[in-house]
């Protein structure tokens, strides 16, 4: 459990340092993805401290490119 509190809290903090610069510099489509990718990875992040399997995204990739014969 403190594992997770401790990524929310490295999380928050990082968007508390990014965003009001985006903010004010009016960058609207790199405040989405900033906050897309902050989530994803904060969500990931928290999911491997709880010893959940979570699968390799590369995994799927290979498995295409087999599929084709490359």
């Amino acid at each position: 459990m403190w594992t997770t509190i401790a990524i929310l809290a490295v999380a928050a903090a990082i968007f508390w340092l990014e965003f009001p610069r985006l903010k004010k510099a009016g960058k609207i489509k790199d405040i989405w993805f900033f906050s897309i990718i902050l989530f994803l990875t904060t969500t990931v992040s928290v999911l491997e401290s709880r010893g959940v399997n979570v699968p390799n995204p590369l995994d799927s990739i290979q498995a295409f490119y087999q599929a084709i014969g490359l």
